[in-house]
């Protein structure tokens, strides 16, 4: 399955790349660029995307707004990552249908458990 992993934060962007491949993924790509992030998605179809809240000049809910506003990617189970536990946050997720969210910090065990719950058994 291809992933894609959005992350302005390069450190960050990798240590996901990693959990995602202890748990056994190998088509992961990553995008530090929420902008340049969205036209990949216009390119090609994933099959799971984990964007990061708090980026600019997209936010990861802004992209999110995209990736359900487009009729072929409507359908794509997406994960937000973030630092903060806000309910507002969450209850703007949820409103956007986000697939699913996880808190920083978090390790692969944490990351598996969290797709399992929004992917079913892999």
């Amino acid at each position: 399955m291809p992933i894609l992993v959005v992350d302005d934060h390069r450190p960050m962007l990798r240590l996901v790349e990693a959990h995602l491949q202890v748990i056994g993924f190998t088509d992961i790509e990553t995008e530090h660029d929420p902008a340049a992030a969205l036209a990949r998605l216009r390119r090609r179809r994933y099959g799971l995307i984990l964007s990061d809240w708090n980026m600019a000049p997209i936010s990861g809910l802004g992209l999110l707004r995209a990736v359900r506003g487009d009729p072929q990617q409507a359908d794509t189970p997406f994960i937000l990552i973030t630092a903060e536990a806000n309910p507002e946050n969450v209850l703007a997720a949820k409103a956007e249908k986000v697939s699913g969210y996880i808190l920083k910090p978090f390790d692969a065990a944490q990351l598996k458990a969290k797709l399992i719950g929004v992917l079913g058994r892999f």
